[in-house]
């Protein structure tokens, strides 16, 4: 991890504290621990079989899938979910994922604000009639510009019942985009390309599997210096735009 001015930060794919239960290993890379206030971000990987149910009592959590496929179970509803699915776990909500495959299933999962009383639940939970929308796959999004050339999408939102954090996929070409900050905390994963994050005279490069922190009010730019498109994974507490971003001398 490389801290740079104001708080922020870049982890590198190796960065965060691993924990293993039963199927799941979850590598915790942006926390209090590591120097974010509310926001957290999770690295989580399950082999085959069927991950231990847990509940956030308190905050709300957003899931995105990177690789594999599977099911998650929320509240005995189940969503099968594939590459570029995102999932809203609504406060209280029990769920457990399921790894019906031989290949592994790769999640990155945010937590607003961060619980200290999420725990394992032993209780097996079953639902009937109409599930809940709390999936979305980030195709069915329309594509969003945030100023001259880049791009988002939402991904977690309003429309699903999430009401503090926002989560998106967005898209950076070569260039680079003036300073500016935001009136939110920020946690990022780069999922693909390479760049580089600048800080008042600091900087940081970083590649797939990386992290970012960016705190509330912080001036800052990400670079794109390739020749490729870098594709991230971002959520933000409170709830916005990805757009809405405040430049100043």
């Amino acid at each position: 991890m490389k801290i740079l001015a104001g708080g922020c930060r870049v982890y590198s794919p190796e960065d965060g504290q691993i924990s293993t239960v039963g199927n799941w290993a979850a590598r915790t890379v942006i926390c209090r621990d590591t120097g974010a206030k509310r926001i957290t971000q999770t690295a989580s990987e399950y082999t085959p079989g069927v991950s231990p149910a847990i509940v956030n009592p308190n905050a709300e959590e957003v899931l995105y899938v990177t690789a594999g496929a599977g099911v998650a179970h929320i509240n005995g509803f189940a969503y099968p979910v594939r590459p570029g699915c995102a999932v809203f776990i609504p406060p209280g909500a029990i769920y457990h994922i399921e790894n019906p495959s031989t290949e592994k299933l790769h999640i990155i999962s945010c937590c607003c604000p961060e619980d200290p009383e999420c725990h394992i639940v032993e209780t097996a939970v079953t639902s009937s009639g109409e599930p809940p929308r709390l999936m979305v796959h980030e195709e069915d999004r329309d594509p969003i510009r945030a100023g001259k050339d880049r791009v988002f999408r939402y991904l977690v939102h309003t429309d699903l019942g999430c009401e503090q954090v926002t989560q998106f996929a967005g898209w950076i070409p070569p260039g680079k985009a003036p300073f500016h900050f935001h009136t939110y905390e920020e946690g990022i994963f780069i999922l693909e390309g390479r760049g580089i994050v600048h800080v008042d005279e600091e900087d940081c490069e970083f590649g797939p599997g990386s992290s970012v922190y960016f705190p509330t009010g912080v001036r800052h730019c990400v670079e794109n210096p390739g020749d490729s498109t870098i594709k991230l994974l971002g959520a933000f507490y409170p709830s916005g735009s990805p757009g809405a971003a405040y430049e100043n001398d």
